[in-house]
């Protein structure tokens, strides 16, 4: 039984070893390791790979973040935040099935953010191997960067920006002034290279202050001679006299005119006694009547002169003689003699006369040759024709004859004021007026009034419905109205120059001396922009080419709070309309629409040079005239100071170039 048993057994021992059926099983599963081994590995390090290629990702997504919301050289925690949030959105903390994410970004000087992120990555299948986790990390760095830049700040500082918009806690020009400087900041931190950046403003209102920019470039550029509504009076005529008499008159001391002589009369009784010469110088007679001699004469001692009267003081003398008689007992008989006596018979007076004068309003030409220099110009439009000097401002009257064209035409070749490029000739019309306010003065009692005549022969006014330069009322000089916004000259315009950060403190000092008066013309503001931007203008010497020889980008940041509002009584850049006439206009409403359409036309005259329109509206909703001078999605609305902010930083974002440097 046992030997059975066992022989079997090895029977089937033998023929199992010489069965070859299921052996690639046997060698399927010692191979099975290894092949996990390098499957594993393929897939956790492919695992990996993607995991840390979105790592990258995600920081550089977040250091662009950061960067672009670091507004000037401080990067606050608000734009460390922004940094995270982009961060963490692009890889989240479970991402992969990871842990221990992190992210954290700094800056570095005042144009780059410097970023690093981690995170432990487990593996799947290699863990059998002995390896349980990847720890990956990445480093990733954002630059602002900007090549050369030309950008004009064209800002409406009217009297509307002293307005606080809805929410604010400052008015609309301390929000455009901080909003300025953060652009500024944050465009003068980025990293320039061989670059140039330059900055330009010119703040407007009906009129901008580019005198001195024009008289430095060359002053043949200003014409030596002004035209301007202002005034000038007639001499006075004194009515309705009126003397009194001061007092009684009063007798000067006599004397002596014709010595003693014998009238030829002889007495001979001196009272009842017999005349002899003892008693005959005894006899008396009384002095003869007084009568005139000669025609009075007056001496003005005194004159005052008011604003309704002059009042006169003066002596009225008169010669009066009489006669005095005597007795000479002479040839033995008692003599009459006599001699004429003379004294000054004195009246003072005083004589009220009433003044009738008047002043002619009128347009009248002035000498500024010396004025452009700085000189104080000197004048006769006082009170009364008093002597009135002033200095020029700086704000000019648009150069060429008058051009009106209507608000749906297109301005013709001819007219200078809308001609951008070419410099003044020889010839006077081509040249830039002073525009002195303080001399000139509406044809009217006030600016907003209709004059009576715009005709050549003025308006006569009689001087009691004028008001005098000491107080504020009717027929007086610009100057007087400027608290309501007439005839103001705005702050002057800075022309293209370059900056850094290191010239931060000027510029601010600059923007900081804007001050919000004046009503809104906003092609006074746009050609200038153009004129000092443009490469080749009359400051092509300047604007042409950068040092590094490589294009120069154009740019006009146009800032403003209202709609257009010209007025026919305003003095501004294109003088007094109602007599000058220079755009054409009829009222307020067709003058504005006239307006308009230049500021429109000089928006397209500016994107044709390629000039990039920039146009913020600020506490207004944007209008037609706004989008349709910018250019294509450059125009902004911002209803208040942060928006306003966000707006600037937007626009010098776009203007540099925010990249990738690590």
């Amino acid at each position: 039984m046992r030997g059975t048993l066992i022989r079997d057994i090895w029977r089937g021992v033998r023929k199992l070893l010489r069965d070859q059926r299921g052996n690639t099983m046997f060698l399927t599963a010692a191979a099975v390791v290894p092949i996990i081994g390098i499957v594993g590995s393929g897939v956790d390090i492919g695992r990996a790979y993607m995991a840390e290629l979105r790592l990258q990702q995600a920081c550089d997504a977040g250091v662009l973040a950061g960067r672009r919301a670091m507004a000037g050289t401080t990067y606050t925690s608000a734009a460390q935040a922004e940094a995270t949030k982009m961060f963490n959105f692009n890889y989240p903390s479970t991402k992969y099935g990871s842990s221990g994410v992190t992210f954290n970004s700094v800056a570095q000087g005042t144009s780059t953010v410097n970023g690093t992120a981690t995170a432990n990555l487990p593996t799947a299948l290699m863990q059998i191997f002995g390896f349980d986790d990847f720890n990956l990390s990445v480093n990733c760095s954002a630059k602002l960067e900007i090549s050369n830049a030309d950008i004009m700040l064209v800002l409406d500082v009217t009297g509307s920006m002293s307005t606080v918009n809805s929410g604010d806690s400052v008015n609309r020009i301390t929000a455009l002034k901080n909003a300025t400087m953060s652009f500024f900041d944050t465009l003068t931190t980025a990293e320039t290279g061989d670059g140039r950046l330059r900055f330009g403003v010119v703040p407007y209102s009906s009129t901008a202050n580019v005198g001195s920019i024009l008289y430095a470039k060359n002053p043949a550029w200003l014409a030596n001679t002004t035209t301007l509504p202002s005034r000038e009076v007639q001499p006075p005529t004194w009515i309705n006299a009126s003397t009194v008499n001061n007092g009684s008159a009063t007798n000067g001391t006599a004397y002596m005119v014709v010595d003693w002589a014998n009238t030829g009369t002889t007495i001979t009784k001196v009272g009842n006694k017999t005349a002899t010469s003892s008693n005959c110088s005894n006899a008396t007679k009384a002095n003869s009547a007084t009568t005139t001699s000669g025609s009075s004469t007056t001496t003005q001692t005194g004159q005052t002169t008011g604003d309704d009267y002059r009042t006169t003081t003066k002596d009225v003398k008169q010669a009066y003689r009489y006669y005095e008689y005597k007795y000479v007992w002479a040839s033995n008989q008692c003599n009459e003699q006599r001699r004429q006596m003379e004294y000054i018979q004195t009246q003072k007076q005083t004589t009220t006369e009433e003044r009738q004068q008047n002043y002619i309003y009128n347009d009248y030409s002035f000498d500024v040759t010396a004025a452009k220099t700085g000189t104080a110009l000197s004048t006769t439009t006082g009170d009364f024709g008093a002597a009135y000097s002033a200095t020029w401002g700086g704000c000019v009257i648009e150069r060429g004859p008058a051009s009106p064209f209507a608000a749906n035409a297109t301005a013709p070749s001819t007219a200078l004021d809308m001609d951008v490029d070419t410099a003044p000739t020889s010839a006077d019309n081509t040249k830039w007026k002073l525009l002195i306010p303080e001399i000139a003065f509406p044809r009217a009692s006030g600016p907003s009034g209709t004059p009576s005549s715009t005709g050549t022969s003025g308006v006569t006014v009689d001087y009691k419905n004028v008001t005098k330069d000491s107080s504020s009322g009717n027929w007086q000089r610009y100057s007087k109205y400027w608290g309501s916004g007439w005839g103001v000259c705005p702050a002057a315009a800075m022309k293209l120059t370059t900056q850094t950060a290191a010239n931060r403190a000027t510029f601010n000092t600059y923007i900081n001396s804007l001050q919000p008066v004046g009503g809104t013309y906003h092609d006074s503001g746009m050609v200038w922009g153009i004129r000092l931007l443009s490469a080749d203008g009359m400051f092509a010497d300047e604007n042409a080419t950068a040092p590094n020889n490589r294009p120069i980008a154009r740019h006009i940041i146009f800032m403003t709070d209202g709609d257009m509002s010209a007025n026919m009584g305003n003095l501004g850049f294109q003088g007094y309309e109602w007599t000058m006439k220079r755009v054409g206009g009829t009222d307020d409403a067709t003058l504005t629409a006239r307006h308009n359409n230049r500021f429109l036309q000089l928006c397209e005259k500016a994107k044709a040079k390629n000039i990039t329109v920039w146009v913020v509206s600020f506490g207004l909703a944007l209008n037609t005239q706004m989008t349709t001078c910018a250019t294509a999605d450059k125009a902004y609305s911002a209803a208040n100071a942060t928006q306003l902010n966000q707006n600037f930083q937007s626009i010098a974002r776009q203007i540099s170039k925010l990249r990738l440097s690590q």
